[in-house]
């Protein structure tokens, strides 16, 4: 029984070793989402809690998601009573922190997408970050989750 309890502690650490430095040195994500869009949509904007469990800041720097052309890092901003979308280089998390990836501030944009997403389906995106170290994460597609943004006021600062 002793030994069967070893050989599981062993196995089990090395799953954890394995998860941590491919979670970009303790990242850690909640609740991904993104939100549903009409077919015509040019852009989707996805959603999440970023943790970091880590003693050095993390820092995201870009993404790739095979349902879209590319995935983009973005934060909305109010100038002069006007939201508009400025694209971010990176994006830090400090040690010990979380930032939530949020309608209305920070976000990923999922730029021409390849297909229609639906609410209740998954979507894979992955997550890299400034140390090489890459997240996968499952989002799910949802439906009616506030107000859709109106890209029509948005302006890129591209």
């Amino acid at each position: 029984m002793v030994k069967m309890f070893r050989v599981m502690a062993v196995v089990l650490m090395g799953f954890y070793a394995s998860l941590a430095g491919a979670a970009g040195m303790g990242a850690m994500v909640e609740n991904p989402w993104v939100r549903e869009a009409p077919p015509t949509a040019a852009a989707l904007g996805a959603f999440m809690m970023l943790h970091n469990h880590s003693t050095q800041p993390l820092v995201l720097v870009g993404a790739e998601c095979a349902a879209a052309g590319e995935v983009q890092l973005h934060r909305t901003v109010m100038e002069g009573g006007m939201a508009r979308m400025v694209r971010q280089g990176s994006i830090e998390v400090p040690s010990h922190g979380q930032l939530e990836f949020k309608p209305g501030d920070f976000h990923l944009m999922l730029m021409k997408p390849k297909r229609v997403l639906k609410a209740g389906e998954k979507v894979d995106i992955t997550l890299k970050f400034k140390d090489g170290s890459s997240l996968p994460v499952t989002f799910e597609v949802r439906g009616g989750m506030g107000t859709p943004m109106d890209h029509g006021k948005m302006h890129h600062n591209h």
